[in-house]
Formats: C-alpha cells, structure tokens, sequence
C-alpha cells in the first residue's frame, strides 16, 4: 500500500488494555483497531465527528503512534463503540480526539469510555480541549452540551484558553488543575520530542 498510514492486517494484533464492566456490559480498551473494517469505521467516525478545519491528517496520526501519541479503541461487548486520541508527556495526558458511535450515543459509553481512559492512565492530569460557549455560535446548544457530559463525568474548569484552527477553545481536567503556563510547556516539550506541527 503507497499510503504512509495504510495499515496491513500484521500490524493489528489485539492489544487489550483494559477490561471493565458497565452494568450487564463487557466494556474493552484496545490499543489498535482488531480488524481493517475497525480501522474504516474509526476514519469514517473521525471524518463525521470533527470539521475539516479541526481535524489532522489521520493516516498521518495512525503511522506516528508511539509512546507519545495513542490510540484507544472502544468496545461493547465485541461491538466497535468509539476511539480516543491521546498525547502523553511528563503527568498529563491531553485527549485531543474522542468520538462515540451516533447510534451509541446516550448510553453511558462516552462516560464509560472516559473511565477507562482514566483508569489507564493513574495519577496523570486529564486534559481535554472543548470548544468554548460563545453566544452566536451555530452550535451552541452542542457546546454547552459537550461541557456539561465532561463536568458530569468528573472534568472541572481550567484558566486555559487558546485559539486555534479558527475555532476558541477552553481546557478542562480531571485528576488536578492544570496552569497556562503547565499547558504551553506540555506542548513545547513534546515539539522537541516529535513533529507535533500537525497536532
């Protein structure tokens, strides 16, 4: 395959992280996608769930998995339910893309996806950037619904905002507060690291 993010079946082995009961359900975490069909429906997702101006180049994403940048591959009962992004340095882990299935939606598999996320990754600052409730906007009723499903599942406000991409953004976390300063240093440091231009 020519692409540089073409994945061929040898490079999707199952790597279970973690595996947790939801009520009656088996919720599971992968770190890759079980089959090429998982890897499609994750792109198709991707694509659906985020605008173009704020999506990265995901072949791009798929071929710089390391110890920095993750993938996490959410599952119900065998069933594809959703996938995170995370970039990972020093105390903080920064979710910069998470999505859940339309038709998943609104059972308890985002927040069950959060869990698990927290649950990897003890002792480290949960970060996630959220668009900010600006009145006007075309989406505001979806932002103020996205702020309020991260502060139900634990996420608090942070002083940290930024623009980018065209769109404002405002930082939440969970598991401590995180500064301006903590934040701009978590990106300079991972700019020496790896080419984050594109992140």
């Amino acid at each position: 395959c020519a692409s540089r993010g073409c994945i061929s079946k040898a490079a999707l082995p199952l790597a279970r992280m973690c595996v947790t009961e939801r009520g009656n359900n088996m919720f599971e975490t992968d770190t890759k996608p079980r089959t090429q069909n998982d890897l499609a429906r994750i792109k198709a997702l991707y694509n659906r769930a985020f605008p173009e101006n704020e999506r990265r180049p995901f072949d791009d994403m798929m071929a710089s998995l390391n110890n920095r940048l993750k993938l996490n591959v959410f599952y119900a009962e065998g069933a594809f339910v959703g996938f995170a992004f995370l970039l990972n340095c020093g105390d903080i882990s920064h979710i910069i893309y998470f999505a859940v299935e339309e038709e998943m939606r609104g059972h308890g598999m985002g927040s069950a996806a959060l869990k698990a996320m927290r649950a990897e990754n003890p002792g480290m600052r949960m970060l996630v950037d959220i668009e900010r409730d600006i009145p006007g906007a075309s989406n505001a009723m979806q932002r103020r619904h996205r702020k309020h499903f991260y502060l139900r599942s634990g996420y608090q406000e942070t002083q940290v905002k930024y623009e980018g991409r065209g769109e404002q953004y405002e930082i939440l976390s969970n598991g401590g507060d995180v500064s301006d300063a903590e934040f701009w240093n978590f990106w300079d440091t991972l700019e020496k690291e790896m080419d984050v231009s594109e992140l």
